[in-house]
Formats: C-alpha cells, sequence, structure tokens
C-alpha cells in the first residue's frame, strides 16, 4: 500500500519531482523558460505561495505553502501536465516524463526548514553545475537581489527593434497571465544576438517570476545571510529520499557540444523522439566521441539501455 503523504496546515513544503528512470529533461535554455512560466502562471491560479524553486537536468526541487493537501496536489498537477503536453508536441515525443508520484515533506521546524532551504539551493553546486549557488541560473537565487543578475543592464528605449519587440511580446503574455510556448521563445530569441538572449532570458524570469523571495530570507537575518550560510554549508533532507544517479556535467556538456554540430541549440532535446534504430546509432556515435558512460547516453536518449 502507498504511504499516506504527510501534511501539517501552516507548514513549507518541500516538493520534489524526478522523471521516470532518470532520463534527461532540461536541454536546453527554452526547456527551462516554458517550464518556469507555466508553473509560474499555474502557482497565481491555484493560490500557492512558491519560495524556491531548482530545476536541476532530470529533477525539481520546491518550496511551497498551500492551504491544503488537495490545493499542494492541485498545484502540482497542474503544472507538471501542462508541460509534458508542451514538451512532448514541441519535441514529437509522447507520454509521461515525471514519475507518478511526487516526493513532500512538510517543514514544521525553522531548523529543518532553513536546511532544507540551503539544501536546494546549493543542488547545483552538489551536482558541479558551479561552484557557489548564487552563480546558478536556475535556482534563481540571485532574482531576489536583482531584475537582471545574468545580463547586462537593460534599457528599454536603447533596445534594438527586434529585442523591443521581443519584450513586448512578453509584455502581453504576462498581462494575459498565459506561458510561454517554445515555438514564441525561438522566435523571439531567433534575432537576438547572446548578450540580447541573456538580457531576454533575464526579462522573462523576472516578469513571470511568482517565487517569495522575500518570504524566503524570512527565515535568516537576510538574503545575503541566506546566501553566505549556503556558501559554508551544504544543508540537508532527511525527509526526502533524493535518489543518486551517475550524471555529471562534463558528460553532459560533451554529448550537448557534439550534437551542437548537428543541430540547432533548441533542437537538441529532440533527439528523445527519434526512432529507436536511430537512437542505437547515435548511441555508438556519443560513445565513440564523448567520454559519456553507456548509462549516461541512455538517459540523454530516453533510452533504458542499449539494444
Amino acid at each position: 500500500m502507498r504511504k499516506k503523504r504527510k501534511f501539517y496546515h501552516g507548514a513549507i513544503n518541500h516538493v520534489y519531482q524526478r522523471t521516470i528512470n532518470g532520463v534527461h529533461l532540461f536541454y536546453c535554455r527554452e526547456d527551462c523558460l516554458v517550464f518556469f512560466t507555466i508553473l509560474s502562471v499555474c502557482a497565481r491560479n491555484d493560490g500557492v505561495r512558491v519560495l524556491e524553486l531548482c530545476l536541476m537536468h532530470n529533477h525539481i526541487h520546491l518550496l511551497i505553502e498551500a492551504e491544503t493537501l488537495q490545493q499542494l496536489s492541485r498545484f502540482v498537477d497542474h503544472y507538471t501536465a501542462w508541460f509534458v503536453r508542451e514538451y512532448n508536441t514541441f519535441t514529437g515525443r509522447t507520454g509521461k516524463l515525471f514519475k507518478k508520484n511526487f516526493g513532500s515533506a512538510p517543514k514544521w521546524e525553522e531548523k529543518r526548514l532553513r536546511s532544507a532551504i540551503i539544501y536546494i539551493g546549493n543542488n547545483p553546486v552538489e551536482k558541479h553545475f558551479c561552484r557557489k549557488a548564487d552563480e546558478s541560473r536556475w535556482n534563481f537565487l540571485q532574482y531576489g537581489l536583482s531584475s537582471r543578475p545574468f545580463s547586462e543592464p537593460l534599457r528599454k528605449s536603447k533596445a534594438t527593434c527586434e529585442l523591443k519587440k521581443a519584450l513586448k511580446a512578453v509584455d502581453i503574455m504576462v498581462a494575459l497571465n498565459l506561458p510561454l510556448k517554445y515555438s514564441q521563445l525561438i522566435c523571439l530569441g531567433g534575432k537576438l544576438c547572446t548578450r540580447e538572449q541573456e538580457q531576454l532570458t533575464d526579462y522573462v524570469i523576472s516578469r513571470y517570476s511568482a517565487i517569495d523571495h522575500k518570504g524566503l530570507a524570512s527565515y535568516f537575518k537576510s538574503y545575503d545571510a541566506m546566501l553566505a550560510a549556503m556558501s559554508v554549508t551544504t544543508g540537508d533532507d532527511y525527509d526526502i529520499k533524493e535518489r543518486r544517479d551517475d550524471f555529471s556535467l562534463e558528460s553532459f556538456s560533451e554529448m550537448t557540444e557534439y550534437l551542437q554540430g548537428r543541430m540547432a541549440r533548441h533542437e537538441i532535446g529532440k533527439v528523445v523522439a527519434l526512432p529507436l534504430d536511430d537512437k542505437v546509432r547515435l548511441y555508438d556515435e556519443l560513445q565513440k566521441h564523448t567520454n559519456a558512460t553507456g548509462r549516461q547516453i541512455c538517459k540523454f536518449l530516453h533510452i533504458r539501455e542499449k539494444v
């Protein structure tokens, strides 16, 4: 029998979602932004408070405050189903992406909550994405300090015509309370230089964000104190049994770089929908031209094992 999910009214919940069989999910910026805008819209629609979010290659961490267990479950179901539809439509794959049951653990003691906050923020450090938690874009910590932490200052009056069009399109979607689609992001960023793409990314995140950064920092003396705590300890959450895997950033980067010679960056995730015979041939190529292990390649290509 499935264990009854723990939930305490007034407690903050650490929610953990993992992909089926630990396959890769976030291949590019568009994957992350589509997911983020969907989650942000759903958070507002479902009336939950998001305190923290971290996107990893094959799993997601969230700190959420919800009034009831039904509200929490409805929120997770909404953004998960919405994103999977968008992801499958774009890549051409079918079927589920996430394990059926998400993990959750209520934090009713501030000490446990602070430790979970640090643990979630440090996930990119533990997986060797970066050296310090605040260097990662996809744990969104820097957006509590600045609206453009990873790009140059943006002055709309000085922006190019194409960037102005992109910013206006984002504003319209925010006003409509609708998330961005893959096709929109690809179109909006297609004519922008690298500097402008970074500016647009920061703009999208800042405009859509439903993360309560002030609420998150309230469990520490200040936001800077929270980031300082993350730099000296990794935190922990023994209430969440996070499965360990053999993923490495180096292997993912190698495989991505190899495929960039064949397709556009945002198209790389479409390898998940290739026919099995094509995946097997690509498996052999990646094994020959990268240092990725067979298991890592299987996760990257969404196959259980080489056939």
